[in-house]
């Protein structure tokens, strides 16, 4: 039997917006905020379905707290901040739309990465990399109370990593923008300040963040469960998999069946709420 959390605001919407009646007695009160039904009760196997397929959140109760944890790692694009920079530099050269297209089909599994990564990459030959301190300075913005979830999580002392498909240049920014311990990610070839429209060294690909994650967990001498793991896209799903707690933060369907929580409202500051309830518990 699974016990699961969720938002007394979100299932009262749930059950509102849906006409549905329900046995009180199979829904625990546990906070102000949070309530819990389990995968026995009449309500989750009437409705599991329908809970999956609406933009509800409900949380598998894993019952722990940040100091369970010993490594959080996270995608950076569109997961740390708002934007896939690939497309943020593909806008000055005015092919946004068709490596944005690119990328969609690359984050829900229907291309694979390295082809994906490559044919982006030489669209992109010739961009000056000075215009990247416009995209930094102007373009890149942080996911809502990120800034606040890194810190919170630093107060228990777990290491912090960011495992990324996307480039070094954007990575290190956001990096030292959130004071994170280590970063991972592709490295464009530049000759003469101009991009080459190729790549340097190994692709950071779905199999490659995973051993990243699988050699950290080595060096650190802990254990795959010590970590929380924290993506949105296919390229993700093997990192995922080598996780203690895995996270998809407004993710691409292909990662639902396969992660432990599904954050699809309020992001970081979903994650802040369910870590502080356990903590208060």
């Amino acid at each position: 039997m699974q016990k699961f959390l969720i938002f007394k605001n979100d299932f009262e919407e749930f059950i509102h917006n849906n006409h549905i009646s329900f046995d009180q007695s199979e829904i625990s009160v546990l906070s102000l905020d949070f309530l819990s039904f389990d995968s026995s009760s009449r309500f989750y196997k009437e409705h599991s379905v329908l809970l999956k397929k609406s933009n509800t959140q409900f949380f598998r109760d894993i019952n722990k707290t940040l100091d369970s944890y010993k490594m959080l790692v996270c995608d950076m694009d569109s997961t740390l901040i708002q934007n896939e920079c690939i497309d943020e530099i593909a806008d000055l050269i005015y092919l946004k739309k068709e490596i944005a297209e690119i990328t969609e089909e690359t984050m829900l599994g229907h291309l694979s990465f390295d082809d994906s990564i490559r044919k982006r990459v030489s669209l992109l030959k010739g961009v000056n990399v000075e215009a990247f301190e416009k995209i930094v300075n102007e373009k890149i913005k942080l996911q809502p109370y990120v800034i606040e979830w890194i810190d919170y999580v630093k107060r228990f002392n777990l290491k912090t990593i960011i495992v990324s498909g996307g480039f070094t240049y954007f990575v290190e920014f956001v990096r030292n923008t959130l004071r994170m311990d280590h970063a991972y990610a592709n490295e464009l070839q530049i000759v003469d300040g101009v991009l080459t429209g190729k790549l340097c060294g190994d692709i950071i690909n779905a199999e490659k963040k995973a051993n990243i994650i699988k050699t950290l967990v080595h060096q650190f001498d802990f254990k795959s469960d010590d970590v929380i793991s924290i993506g949105d896209g296919a390229n993700d799903l093997l990192m995922l998999k080598e996780s203690g707690l895995s996270i998809s933060m407004h993710g691409k369907p292909i990662l639902n069946d396969f992660v432990d929580w599904s954050i699809r409202q309020n992001y970081f500051l979903t994650l802040i709420k369910l870590f502080k309830f356990y903590e208060a518990r």
